[in-house]
């Protein structure tokens, strides 16, 4: 699977550097990590348009900068009630969009229970759930 997803990347590569296309790595990069993290843990890859109007990267992206932002109620924790810099109304928007979204999954796991295919990571967790 990995090399697959690596292959793919290497031809759009080639391909771009062929047709003298600018390419922005760093997206190309992020998209082959979530690529590959969705078929391993979900057994397919999931689209921008999959995961909701913001799209799958601009969620994880947004994700990721309040987990880095520094939280002033961190420092001086009797301000954490006022949610002064909005991290905490921001937190709840992303969790409840990866909550919405990782229902979908677990709907889609348990609809199509084929023998006939690969388990993922989900129908393991599916499988402990259930027993």
């Amino acid at each position: 699977m990995r090399k697959k997803e690596v292959r793919e990347l290497i031809e759009y590569l080639k391909t771009a550097s062929t047709d003298r296309m600018v390419v922005r790595l760093s997206s190309k990069v992020t998209s082959l990590i979530a690529d590959m993290t969705c078929l391993m843990a979900f057994g397919k890859k999931y689209r921008d348009e999959e995961f909701g109007e913001r799209g799958f990267k601009a969620v994880i992206q947004e994700g990721m900068q309040l987990v880095i932002a520094p939280n002033l109620a961190d420092y001086i924790p009797f301000v954490a009630p006022f949610d002064i810099q909005g991290l905490n109304r921001r937190a709840t928007f992303v969790l409840k969009e990866f909550d919405g979204f990782f229902e979908r999954i677990i709907e889609e796991h348990i609809e199509s229970k084929d023998g006939n295919r690969n388990k993922d990571f989900m129908d393991h967790l599916l499988d402990i759930m259930m027993s």
